[in-house]
């Protein structure tokens, strides 16, 4: 055991600097200034260098396979290329004569098997705005851009994509990309039961869903306030690490899902603002709306699984006890009344 789990937030971060000066320069690049952006499940800074300024991320060991890191940065390259869509651009580096999207780095210091990821991304230019000051515009926008992600960025066919998927089995299953090692051993048997009984109450619309061909494709999973650039001309998606093969409809959401908790007294004005931008992109059946419900559920589910899976981070191992009981409290909720209502935070 090398410590790594023990650490304090700062001796991580003091880790991941060491090893994201490392990483940088195997992009023959040396950081005049590293920026943390985050750290959650993962560690993102901002590199300031002489080449312009880039985004690195840096994935523990074991929290991402590399065939679904190397999924992600092969759409965002088809993005680039052939949309007018916004995103992250992937920097390839050079290493013995190869060309490669990501890096594998080791060091004695982590936690078996002590590799981490490293991918390099060009910085987006832009304003970030936290869930309680977006706009209904903002919301159409947002709503506008994964119209157009669900249309005009689809370069791979669904019997092609050898990806995370999340239809039903994707977000309940054992091979779900939320799944945890864990859940068994850290969720209480009430807790375990409420999310059983959610999987339950969604298999019947999702497998309905899931016989619609046009209902599903390569989305982004995440899109939640932190993860929108906005520019005046138009607006960025950044961190697609949890892109996948799933329902279109889920994409709305994670934003929905942290709209109910952080802006309950406008959310109905926010979610129509959101689906007026989403269908003047993209068309949808009568019904569909009816279906956000159960993808807003279905997102509180997986950030439980979420939250158990990144366990080796010391800030979301101790909120993880109080916010799974207080989620699941919001499930049982859910499943009594169809609407699911939050008052927990959004990490």
């Amino acid at each position: 055991m090398n410590g790594f789990e023990n650490m304090t937030v700062e001796g991580q971060r003091r880790l991941w600097l060491e090893i994201a000066d490392r990483a940088l320069r195997c992009w023959k690049m040396s950081p005049r200034r590293l920026e943390w952006l985050g750290q959650g499940g993962k560690a993102v800074l901002k590199a300031r260098t002489d080449a312009g300024d880039f985004v690195l991320r840096l994935h523990p060991p074991g929290s991402l396979a590399a065939e679904r890191l190397g999924w992600e940065l092969r759409w965002l390259s088809s993005i680039r290329r052939n949309t007018g869509l916004l995103a992250p651009l992937p920097v390839e580096a050079t290493v013995a004569g190869r060309r490669r999207l990501f890096l594998e780095l080791r060091h004695e210091q982590l936690p078996p098997p002590s590799v981490v990821f490293a991918a390099l991304f060009e910085f987006i230019e832009g304003e970030l705005k936290p869930a309680r000051d977006l706009s209904e515009m903002d919301v159409y926008r947002i709503g506008e851009y994964l119209g157009g992600l669900h249309t005009r960025a689809q370069f791979v066919a669904r019997n092609d994509f050898e990806g995370p998927r999340l239809d039903w089995a994707g977000f309940f299953g054992g091979d779900s990309p939320y799944a945890a090692a864990t859940d068994g051993e850290l969720l209480s048997a009430d807790e375990l039961d409420t999310l059983d009984a959610v999987a339950g109450e969604l298999r019947t619309p999702m497998t309905d869903l899931a016989r619609r061909p046009e209902a599903s494709g390569l989305i982004h999973a995440d899109l939640l306030a932190k993860n929108v650039v906005f520019r005046r001309d138009a607006i960025a998606a950044l961190d697609f690490e949890f892109c996948a093969w799933g329902f279109y409809l889920y994409d709305l959401a994670p934003l929905l899902w942290q709209l109910k908790g952080e802006r309950a007294p406008d959310y109905p004005e926010l979610e129509a603002a959101m689906w007026r931008g989403y269908t003047s992109a993209r068309a949808l059946e009568p019904g569909d709306r009816g279906l956000l419900e159960t993808f807003i559920a279905a997102r509180q589910a997986a950030s439980i699984r979420w939250l158990l899976a990144h366990q080796l981070n010391p800030t979301v191992r101790q909120l993880s006890p109080s916010l799974i009981a207080q989620r699941c409290a919001e499930l049982r909720g859910f499943l009594k009344t169809g609407c699911l209502r939050r008052s927990t935070p959004t990490l």
